[in-house]
């Protein structure tokens, strides 16, 4: 009985056993990762088209990833069964494009290459011309006819409708170009005239002469009974290569006061002509060198055919071969058209310090008499001194009345001529009564200051 009774307990253990292995799920599977790889092109050039956006469906949550710079993208995800899933590339412009894939677990995937359509958009159409713009021009200025500088300049048009659209074919119009001013060297334009494209648009070469200034061109068509004007448009026409006729060079000061003062400053400044007498092209080179002082070396032009630099008072302390101390030579050189060197020369006094002497020193005036006075201001070369110099003589007595040079101011001038200068002192009693006269010549300006005092009498 016993016996039986463990039989039972046995089968019944073996049943409940296989029952809890008939309801328990099956462990989960191990996922995997999936790698897809793929390209998005354009459909008639196979051009790579980056930056489309690529969805992965069939997953959840959906994937987006966006194309690189050739078009390329990758997904990395995971999986623990094979997954059919639906890939979809779209962009602006373009109709989208898709393709189905298997993604097995802990495989790598190149899917099918995706091809985007360009969505073709319908063209507008445009009403009658009604404005011409300017779109873009290749320079704003070019250079005079053999300058060795670019001669043409190119300007394209836009004639436009009442509601600023670029014209189309069906109402293409004829545009005429003209110079509306200009500085009558020869300049034109070509073609005179053209007709618009499908892009409403139309080009114009404008082509230098042999003057230099400003020229102004004007694009015009008649549409119907109106005429459609653009705005003038301004091209600028430089100068050619310098001439050695048309260059020469100019101080500020013809004299300043440099032969003993250091660190003063003078301008110098080059004027530089083509063979045609316009201002050269900006940014011509002129290089300077100097026999007193210093000077900078080298200057552009602008576009007045100028440029200037600093002349600068310092050792050596000039001496002209012919004028003598005091005088430099400044010279400019730059090359023409031809390449040769030519120059341009100026003369600049670097004056010193003022000195006075007067003849006669003593004097003695007869009665109703009358002495003239030689006198010289200069520097200590026997060179005028600075513009700007002021020159005075008083004269201290009774009954007498002086005449000649007695208030000067100097001008800017390198001129010895300005150092010599006179007057007189004449007696104006019949009175014979010896009287003194003290005469004091003075002078003061960015030289310096002197004086000189003589005496005498008069009877």
């Amino acid at each position: 009985m016993m016996k039986k009774i463990f039989i039972y307990i046995v089968l019944f253990s073996l049943i409940i056993s296989g029952c809890k292995k008939a309801v328990e799920p099956e462990s989960g599977k191990q996922q995997k990762t999936v790698i897809l790889n793929g390209q998005v092109l354009e459909l008639t050039t196979n051009a790579p088209i980056p930056n489309a956006v690529v969805r992965v469906l069939g997953i959840t949550p959906a994937l987006i990833a966006y194309t690189d710079s050739v078009g390329k993208y990758q997904f990395n995800f995971e999986v623990d069964v094979e997954t059919e899933l639906q890939i979809v590339a779209f962009k602006e412009g373009y109709d989208p494009d898709t393709s189905r894939v298997l993604a097995v677990p802990g495989r790598t995937i190149d899917v099918p290459t995706l091809m985007l359509k360009r969505v073709t958009s319908e063209v507008p159409t445009s009403g009658e011309a009604a404005s011409i713009v300017l779109v873009s021009q290749t320079s704003k200025s070019i250079g005079v006819k053999g300058s060795g500088s670019v001669e043409t300049a190119q300007l394209v048009f836009e004639v436009q409708d009442s509601s600023g659209k670029p014209v189309d074919l069906a109402h293409s119009v004829e545009v005429n170009f003209r110079i509306g001013s200009g500085p009558g060297g020869g300049e034109f334009v070509y073609p005179p005239k053209a007709r618009t494209d499908g892009k409403g648009r139309v080009s114009v070469n404008v082509v230098s002469g042999t003057k230099a200034g400003v020229v102004q061109i004007v694009a015009e068509s008649f549409v119907g009974t109106k005429t459609v004007r653009s705005l003038p448009v301004v091209i600028v026409i430089h100068g050619g290569l310098p001439d050695s006729a048309h260059f020469s060079i100019a101080p500020e000061k013809l004299n300043f006061p440099g032969y003993n003062i250091f660190g003063l400053t003078n301008k110098i400044t080059a004027y530089v002509g083509d063979k045609y007498g316009n201002p050269v092209k900006p940014g011509t080179a002129v290089y300077f060198t100097t026999t007193g002082g210093i000077i900078e070396g080298s200057v552009l032009t602008d576009d007045k055919g100028q440029g200037s630099v600093n002349l600068i008072s310092a050792e050596p302390r000039p001496v002209h071969p012919v004028l003598g101390p005091g005088y430099a030579v400044i010279t400019a050189t730059t090359a023409d058209e031809n390449q040769n060197t030519i120059k341009a020369e100026t003369i600049v006094l670097f004056s010193g310090i003022p000195q006075i002497s007067v003849e006669p020193a003593t004097f003695d005036i007869p009665n109703l008499g009358s002495q003239v006075f030689n006198y010289i201001v200069s520097d200590q070369n026997g060179n005028p001194l600075a513009g700007g110099t002021t020159i005075s003589v008083s004269i201290d007595g009774k009954d007498i009345r002086a005449l000649g040079d007695l208030n000067i101011t100097l001008p800017d001038t390198r001129d010895r001529s300005w150092t010599r200068f006179s007057f007189a002192i004449q007696d104006t009693t019949a009175d014979t009564t010896r009287r003194p006269i003290l005469v004091r010549i003075s002078t003061s300006g960015p030289n310096g200051s002197a004086t000189v005092n003589i005496s005498g009498i008069a009877r």
